[in-house]
């Protein structure tokens, strides 16, 4: 939504358990959103429960983002049970500040 100056409804999809490249690619996704075309905000979700609400929840704490709230069987999969949706948010200035940080520290 480019009027707000933020990015949601993201579709990110890893095929594979642990992959490295899906998690250098993700980085560089986030860095052009944030440092390339300068969005102030991020936001996307993760069905709980998923294998890579983890590395969600690690990236979020990288980079100063949030947890904004659980939607409560929010969404409904092709096993036709409804599921609980965890929502996600980062802003700039927080990523910026980070890394820029850990930058120092290296």
């Amino acid at each position: 939504m480019r009027s707000s100056d933020k990015v949601s409804s993201l579709g990110i999809i890893n095929f594979y358990d642990k992959n490295l490249t899906f998690s250098r690619d993700l980085y560089k996704f986030l860095k052009d959103l944030f440092e390339k075309y300068n969005f102030r905000k991020i936001e996307f979700n993760v069905v709980i429960g998923n294998p890579i609400e983890k590395m969600y929840d690690k990236y979020i704490d990288k980079y100063g983002g949030s947890i904004v709230g659980i939607r409560k069987e929010s969404t409904r999969l092709q096993d036709g049970k409804y599921y609980d949706v965890k929502i996600y948010e980062i802003f700039r200035e927080n990523y910026l500040g980070l890394k820029n940080k850990q930058r120092r520290i290296i």
